[in-house]
């Protein structure tokens, strides 16, 4: 009897050693793969072209200058007629949504210091993580999400806070991916009143991703959306 007593004992203790071991081991697959996670690398137009560096003067690392087949807020976005019945009132009409939106927020004279761009970013509500650049994080009912984010406005596009407050930039980029998690209607609102905030908070002026400055029709066209 004590025998049997003893080779379970050993059983349960071999179960426990083994249990322990592949804990750990998973753990450290983990780490492994969130340290091989590839950092942001490049920011690319809705047609797959790389954009450029957030000043039309100051090219990329590549010597590439803005993605001149980039679309503008206002192309593409035509109107289609909605449903044909009931004849009345007059079907609504729906605005036809690029898959990528792109903001820049450029410096006008002197660049942004690292240390008043992570302020704007804080005071913004938005959070560093994925990519290693900030995100507007939403809850959704698969869990919490990236809506959009914000990257560097040159080369290698990160916002790493430690190495952002020791530098300055140029300016920032906000890329919004559509459809979007939420509402998309919803989605622009926020983005834009994000750049908008951030503009405010830096003494800036926004772009669109032609790298121009964006005027009160191309406003107009986003709030259109909404």
């Amino acid at each position: 009897m004590e025998i049997v007593s003893l080779i379970i004992m050993i059983i349960g203790l071999v179960a426990l050693i083994f249990i322990y071991w592949a804990s750990r081991r998973t753990g450290q697959d983990f780490t492994q793969q969130r340290q091989n996670r590839p950092s942001i690398d490049q920011i690319t137009a809705e047609d797959g072209g790389e954009i450029s560096s957030i000043a039309a003067d100051l090219p990329a690392s590549d010597g590439k200058l803005p993605n001149e087949n980039a679309r503008t807020m206002l192309d593409g976005w035509e109107t289609k007629p909605g449903p044909s019945t009931p004849p009345d009132p007059e079907p609504e009409t729906t605005a036809e949504l690029p898959s990528q939106l792109i903001m820049f927020i450029a410096a006008e004279q002197a660049e942004f210091a690292g240390t008043e761009v992570l302020s704007a970013l804080d005071n913004a509500g938005l959070q560093f993580g994925e990519m290693n650049v900030y995100h507007r994080m939403i809850l959704t009912e698969t869990g919490e999400q990236s809506l959009f984010y914000v990257a560097n406005g040159i080369k290698p596009w990160t916002l790493v806070p430690d190495e952002v407050a020791e530098t300055s930039t140029p300016g920032l980029s906000l890329i919004l991916n559509l459809p979007s998690p939420i509402n998309n209607r919803e989605a622009i609102h926020d983005f834009v009143k994000t750049a908008e905030r951030l503009n405010h908070q830096l003494d800036g002026v926004i772009k669109n991703q032609n790298q121009e400055v964006i005027s009160e029709e191309e406003l107009r066209a986003y709030f259109a959306m909404i």
